[in-house]
């Protein structure tokens, strides 16, 4: 037995994340700094929020098979892994792509 997670649930949680992460990262001014450490705060919740969420689904997948399925035990701790490693580099890449995107917004042109 295997979990399958389809590629189109994958895309469409990147989809809503990467929205959300923009519309908090862009849409709210920071000239102050206690927005910018507000705002920091809410997307630093938001990516643990969505990845304790994502460890807790495979956990509990894991632990649902071992305990119905009356084969040997398995563990889906690698593909949670993996799961994870993508989503913080994802979320690095929308980090990124926000910065340099808000520097070119507010930079000035001659």
């Amino acid at each position: 037995m295997d979990l399958k997670i389809s590629i189109s649930e994958v895309i469409i949680m990147m989809i809503v994340y990467g929205a959300l992460f923009f519309y908090i990262m862009l849409s709210i001014s920071s000239k102050k700094k206690t927005v910018l450490y507000i705002k920091s705060a809410f997307l630093l919740f938001l990516y643990v929020f969505i990845s304790t969420m994502i460890w807790n689904f495979y956990k509990s997948e894991e632990e649902h098979m071992n305990s119905h399925s009356g084969l040997e035990p398995i563990s889906f701790t690698s593909e949670a892994t993996v799961m994870l490693v993508g989503f913080s580099i994802y979320s690095l890449v929308l980090l990124l792509l926000g910065v340099y995107w808000k520097r070119k917004k507010y930079s000035v042109n001659p």
